[in-house]
């Protein structure tokens, strides 16, 4: 994919191309350009407007925008994998040593997926939408975050900012400010030799911050949600959620 938007396994297959074509406008059109066949090639039918389009490296492509819409309208797709691919869109923040630009502005994909029409998964798209959060750094951080949503804990923010008793700032992957609470999502490359010590260095600061901290890996998100949802909810009440 083009824009390199995160997808389940079973949807990435970089041998297969998705190539659209406009939609016939009379039989003269359907017997001359039939929907493209073959073995490589996904072929649909699309209506795109200019701002549909953009070019890559000499190829015209849909817009970041167009995609995500499009992905929308994949009933395979759940509506947890449509918020990860567009908070992977919209993702942006100003981490010292890490600052992120977003590929595309939440407020530019909602002005966007407003002035839509007849569009085949608008609706879908419209409810993922309500539930973007910017500043997500990785899909499985957002599948973490919509457990925590969908449980009805407090609110936890992407990328929170925590001053240390020195001044810095240490920056969680979710943080809830008012319980003190955060939530690391430990993917694999925390097992390097210099991240380690990294992860090291932070945990001290978060836990002299006066912080509770869970760290979340894939195994435990393999647990399924209630194990993931109880590690955060006893966290959260040790800090005097009573929820």
């Amino acid at each position: 994919m083009a824009h390199k938007i995160p997808l389940p396994a079973w949807a990435q297959d970089p041998s297969i191309f998705d190539l659209s074509r406009a939609p016939h406008r009379n039989v003269g059109d359907k017997e001359r350009l039939g929907q493209p066949r073959r073995s490589e090639i996904r072929g649909h039918r699309l209506r795109l407007e200019n701002e549909d389009v953009m070019m890559i490296a000499g190829t015209r492509v849909t817009t970041p925008a167009r995609t995500w819409l499009d992905l929308c309208s994949i009933r395979r797709l759940t509506l947890d994998d449509l918020i990860a691919a567009g908070e992977y869109l919209v993702s942006e923040h100003e981490r010292t040593f890490r600052p992120k630009t977003a590929i595309l502005r939440l407020t530019d994909l909602r002005s966007y997926i407003e002035s839509r029409h007849r569009v085949v998964g608008l609706g879908r798209g419209r409810i993922a939408l309500d539930l973007l959060a910017v500043g997500v750094d990785s899909p499985q951080e957002s599948y973490l975050r919509q457990m925590l949503e969908r449980a009805g804990l407090p609110k936890f923010v992407p990328n929170c900012p925590v001053t240390d008793p020195w001044g810095g700032t240490v920056w969680i992957d979710l943080g809830n400010v008012e319980f003190r609470t955060g939530v690391e999502y430990e993917g694999e490359h925390h097992l390097a030799e210099e991240q380690i010590a990294l992860d090291a260095w932070r945990d001290a600061r978060t836990r002299a911050s006066r912080w509770n901290q869970v760290k979340i890996t894939k195994y435990d998100m393999a647990r399924g949600e209630p194990y993931v949802v109880k590690l955060v909810l006893d966290a959260l009440r040790d800090h005097g959620y009573r929820g």
